[in-house]
């Protein structure tokens, strides 16, 4: 058992720079939070916002970029509320819900895009 430990630690140490692998699965899920149905997208949203990660950097783009694509999940889902609302108040309101959340996807984006940017500089694969 002592020896299984000692590899793993071995392994552990070998495997590189952390936060380059931690980025590259940022990156990686990032790339797949497009998902046909918006109840595809919710999960591959939740999950990106979930993984844990130790880097502060590779966090700070984390919770941009998740915090971003979950405005724009938010405003496409209440677009879908408003076309299918019973009355006009509620299609009212459904509209008034989706350009709120376009507004905060327009601020996060410049930050999110930055984000990302620097991880892929920073972290390019090899």
């Amino acid at each position: 058992m002592r020896r299984l430990s000692l590899l793993f630690v071995a392994l552990v140490a070998c495997t590189g720079d952390d936060e380059r692998n931690e980025a590259q699965l940022l990156l990686d899920r990032y790339a797949r939070l497009e998902q046909p149905s918006l109840e595809g997208r919710r999960a591959a949203i939740d999950a990106f916002r979930a993984f844990g990660v130790r880097s502060e950097r590779v966090r700070e783009a984390q919770r941009t970029c998740g915090a971003m694509q979950d405005a724009l999940l938010r405003a496409e889902e209440a677009t879908r509320d408003a076309r299918r609302a019973g009355s006009v108040a509620e299609g009212e309101a459904a509209l008034v819900r989706s350009a709120a959340a376009l507004a905060e996807v327009e601020a996060d984006q410049p930050a999110c895009d930055r984000a990302l940017a620097a991880r892929r500089a920073r972290h390019a694969r090899r």
